[in-house]
Formats: structure tokens, C-alpha cells, sequence
């Protein structure tokens, strides 16, 4: 039984993929074994992965599912003690295993671990953790509330959790599955000395100026609102939402004036619609978390942001570039 069961989603990520598993087969730390779950590629992801590297365990989806759903199932085949859930499009330092292998095993408390990210070309620090408000929304600054892009959790604690959320296709997830190990009494620790490299899409351009598009912004929005709604308690909910909405409420009036109404329909009013069309899944997952928790919102909310995180981004980036 291997320490560490790595599961790396990939869909059309053929050019990353040998970059980032020889920087894997190339750590100090070798106890572990490597999952690649495919999500429908038809960049010949598969053949690469079988022809290069027949000792890699390779679950080919028929269809892109999802990151969630791809996680998910890469847990199902693996044997470690750890679970680590590592993007493709990452070179990993040679110390980075060991040292999450380390701090978990020094620290009972830790459920899950991230490391320091750095740009691909190791140029400039993007992350140590981040943080969040409390509407769910990331904010750069602060004590770390999630770790993205590597996350490194135990595997009881995964099981105990249930996995990542399968309705969250992509976005949102890793801050869900982070936020729930929190409420279930675990801590979240960034490992200074672990560290990759990573190819993440960076929402501000060159010129400091926030890029989306329509379908980004959706998923955010929707995935958003489906976690809050889950993992706040009643009391919480109550304080929270009204403010939520209106938050909402500014943005919507926003793009109405700038006459961009497929934004208002095909974001908000789409996402609204996607979590009624959920509400019975959502709310059967709120209540297998709300009888599980074992902390409260008063402790989850001290390591929250205090004020919005959209406001923040946009005092920083000013009104997005959003890609129709």
C-alpha cells in the first residue's frame, strides 16, 4: 500500500502531461502511486498515457464530467494513506511529496494540506492558500480558508467528508471540500516548504485588467451559492443571504445599465434557475453536513475576509473585460 495515491484529472492536457508526471516520478519522496483520470480527452491523452507510462493507473470517463466527478473517481481506485489531488498543468519541486507527507504526519489536527504556487516559469509567488469572504467569494489576502490546484488530504478524512461535491463542475470545489473539512473540526495548513509550479489562468491580464466570460461566471455564481446554502447553518443564512443578494442585486443593475441583459440572464438569472432546479440535492447534502459539523460559524468566520471579496477585485481591477 502506497503512502500517497496521486489523482490527476486531464482533459486535452496532453501537452502538460509529461512536464508534470516526470517532475513527480522525479521527488524525493517515491511511496506513491499515480491515477490519471481522463475526462473524454480527444488530444490522445490515453494513448500518450498508456505508450509512456504503462505503470500509471488510467481511468478513461467517456465524457468530460467534470473535476469533481473525475476526483471522485480516481478516489475509488487508490490505495494510500494520503490522497493528493493535483492539477496536470503543474511541474512539481523535487521536495514537494515529502514535505506534505511531513507536515501531516507531524500535525493530527491537519486534514488537508497545500503547498506555495508558484507562476510556470517560477518567476512570482500566485498563492500560499487562499482566502475567502463570507459569501463564499476568494479573496487573495489573508489567512488561508482553501488551498487550490494541489490539494493533499487524508484519505478517512476524505471518505468522512464524501468527496467533492459531483454538481460542482468545475469551480468552487476545492473552497467547498476545504470549508466542510473546517466545519467537520479538521485544520487547513499551507506547507511553506512544499511548492509546484503552475500554468493557472490568471482572471488579470497584463494590464491588470479582469477577464472572464459568460460560462465562468455562471459556474461561479451558481457553485457559489449552492455552497453557502449548504454549509452555513439557519442562523447564519439569515444574516448572510439578504446581503448576498444584494450584492447580486448591484451587479445585476450594473450590467442592465451597460445593456449587457445576456450577462443578467445567462449568469445570474441561469444560476438562480440551475440552484432551484438542485434545491433537493443541495438540501439533501445540507443536511448530511449540518448533523455532521462539529465547529461553529462564529469559528469558520474568523478566518473568513471581512468584506467582500468582489468588492475588493473590483477597487483593484475596475469593471471586467467579460468575454461574451
Amino acid at each position: 500500500m502506497p503512502a500517497v495515491s496521486i489523482i490527476i484529472p486531464n482533459y486535452n492536457g496532453i501537452k502538460y502531461l509529461k512536464s508534470c508526471i516526470d517532475s513527480l516520478k522525479n521527488n524525493s519522496f517515491v511511496d506513491f502511486e499515480l491515477i490519471v483520470v481522463d475526462n473524454g480527452s480527444v488530444d490522445k491523452s490515453v494513448d500518450y498515457l498508456k505508450e509512456n507510462y504503462p505503470e500509471i493507473k488510467v481511468i478513461a470517463l467517456s465524457a468530460n464530467l467534470g473535476l469533481s466527478i473525475a476526483s471522485n473517481k480516481g478516489s475509488e481506485l487508490a490505495t494510500g494513506k494520503y490522497l493528493f489531488f493535483y492539477n496536470n498543468d503543474t511541474i512539481a519541486d523535487k521536495e514537494m511529496l515529502g514535505e506534505l507527507v511531513r507536515a501531516m504526519e507531524s500535525n493530527p489536527r491537519a486534514g488537508i494540506c497545500g503547498c506555495r504556487t508558484f507562476t510556470y516559469d517560477g518567476s512570482n509567488q500566485i498563492n500560499s492558500g487562499v482566502h475567502m469572504d463570507a459569501f463564499g467569494y476568494p479573496y487573495g489576502k489573508g489567512r488561508p480558508f482553501y488551498v487550490d490546484a494541489g490539494i493533499f488530504i487524508r484519505k478517512g478524512v476524505f471518505d468522512e467528508l464524501g468527496g467533492f461535491d459531483s454538481k460542482l463542475f468545475l469551480y468552487c470545489e476545492d473552497r467547498d471540500i476545504c470549508w466542510r473539512c473546517l466545519l467537520y473540526g479538521y485544520d487547513i495548513i499551507v506547507v511553506d516548504s512544499a511548492k509546484f509550479y503552475h500554468d493557472s489562468f490568471c482572471a488579470i491580464d497584463a494590464q491588470g485588467k479582469l477577464t472572464t466570460n459568460i460560462k465562468k461566471r455562471f459556474m461561479g455564481e451558481a457553485f457559489t451559492l449552492r455552497m453557502v446554502l449548504k454549509n452555513y447553518s439557519i442562523r447564519t443564512l439569515f444574516i448572510v443571504m439578504p446581503l448576498y443578494f444584494l450584492i447580486n442585486l448591484a451587479e445585476i443593475f450594473f450590467f442592465s445599465l451597460c445593456t449587457k441583459f445576456k450577462v443578467v440572464a445567462q449568469v445570474y438569472f441561469k444560476a438562480y434557475l440551475w440552484n432551484i432546479y438542485n434545491l433537493k440535492s443541495t438540501l439533501r447534502a445540507r443536511r448530511i453536513i449540518q448533523a455532521s459539523r462539529r465547529v461553529s460559524d462564529s469559528f469558520i468566520q474568523s478566518r473568513m475576509f471581512k468584506g467582500s471579496g468582489k468588492l475588493m477585485l473590483f477597487s483593484k481591477a475596475g469593471i471586467p473585460n467579460l468575454e461574451l
